[in-house]
Order: structure tokens, then C-alpha cells, then sequence
């Protein structure tokens, strides 16, 4: 199929708006849409308004002023960064984030949460954190989303290793869930931290 804008998808598992935009879909070849290099073979997702808000990105690109390293990036309605990985360090005021890490910002550019990769099992803020997934921190410092490295008992319950904490600024647990550690074993990064529904 293509769109108005000559961009093909593939048939399988389009979903189009009832005007019949695409919604989702997944990108036949690398396409340059709304000046953002696509990579093909991935998703695309729009809103209904037409604005482009995932992709994976096919190279580095500067996005409002944000360096993107290619892979997934969600945009806001108005085009900037809500999430994304740095292809260099950037310094938001007094942090800086290397580049790799992956951001989430609000829509004026502002830091809510990034992405830290542990060298080693490690408590930060408190908690030991295991070094098999990212970290993510609020600009404070505080931390947002980690997996136990070990047990831990948090405001009196104990939670086992392997549990994946989600947590406000203040520390108070907005969730949790289990995550099966085995040594040695690859793991899926999480692309955002606690701020994941704000794409909504």
C-alpha cells in the first residue's frame, strides 16, 4: 500500500484511522517522512492528525536539537523528543547523559528521566540494582525503574531478586513486577523508564 505521500508499507498488520490514514504500519523500505530517515522493515506510528510518533530511525539525526542515535524514537504531537537514545553526550543544566543512554523528555525539551547502564550489580539510591538492565534516574538523581540484584525490603515487604521496581521521585512504589535473572542471558532494555503512558 501507499499513502498520499508516495511512502509504501506493507499490507500485513496495517491499521489505518477510519478516514483511512495509516495508524501502524511497517515501512517496506527506508522512507524519509516528515524529514526523519525511517529505516525499513520497522513500525511507523501516526496519529490521527497525520504526525509521525514512533519509528526506528535509519541513521543519526538532530531532532529539535537532540543528536538520535538510530532505533526506536517517540515524538510528540509537535514533532520534538519524548524519547529517544543520544548518539553523543548531552548535557541537560547540571547532567550530563552519555551518549547511548536513552532520554525521555517533556515537550519543551526539559529532562524527566534517563537511561544508565551499570558496569557492575550496585546499590543506587538504596536499592540494590541489578547490572543485567539499565537503570533509569529522575534529574534528581532518584532512581525511577531497576531490577533487584538481590532482596530487598522496601517501606516493610520484602521483595525477592529479579523484582522490577517502578518508583516515584520520592521513592514510593507506583509498581512492580518479576523478572526471571539468569546469568550470562541477554535482556531486552526497557526504551523508557516510569514515563511510558505519556504517549498515550
Amino acid at each position: 500500500m501507499h499513502d498520499s505521500n508516495g511512502i509504501e508499507y506493507l499490507n500485513e498488520d496495517l491499521e489505518t484511522f477510519p478516514d483511512g490514514s495509516v495508524h501502524d504500519a511497517v515501512l517496506a523500505h527506508d522512507s524519509i517522512i516528515q524529514g526523519l530517515p525511517c529505516a525499513g522493515g520497522r513500525d511507523v506510528v501516526f496519529s490521527p492528525s497525520g504526525r509521525l510518533r514512533v519509528a526506528s530511525l535509519s541513521r543519526e539525526v538532530i531532532i529539535s536539537g537532540i543528536c538520535c542515535a538510530p532505533g526506536i524514537v517517540y515524538l510528540y504531537e509537535t514533532g520534538t523528543v519524548l524519547n529517544a537514545a543520544l548518539s553523543s553526550s548531552l548535557k541537560f543544566r547540571d547532567i550530563s547523559v552519555p551518549a547511548g543512554e536513552r532520554v525521555t523528555l517533556d515537550e519543551k525539551g526539559l529532562l524527566l528521566e534517563y537511561s544508565h547502564q551499570l558496569n557492575e550489580d550496585q546499590t543506587v539510591d538504596g536499592f540494590p540494582c541489578s547490572a543485567q538492565f539499565r537503570v533509569w534516574l529522575y534529574p534528581s538523581g532518584s532512581l525511577s525503574t531497576a531490577v533487584l540484584a538481590s532482596s530487598s525490603v522496601i517501606k516493610g515487604q520484602e521483595f525477592p531478586r529479579g523484582t522490577e521496581l517502578f518508583l516515584e521521585e520520592d521513592g514510593q512504589m507506583l509498581k512492580h513486577n518479576q523478572v526471571n535473572l539468569d546469568p550470562g542471558r541477554q535482556y531486552k532494555q526497557r526504551v523508557f523508564g516510569v514515563y511510558e503512558a505519556l504517549l498515550g
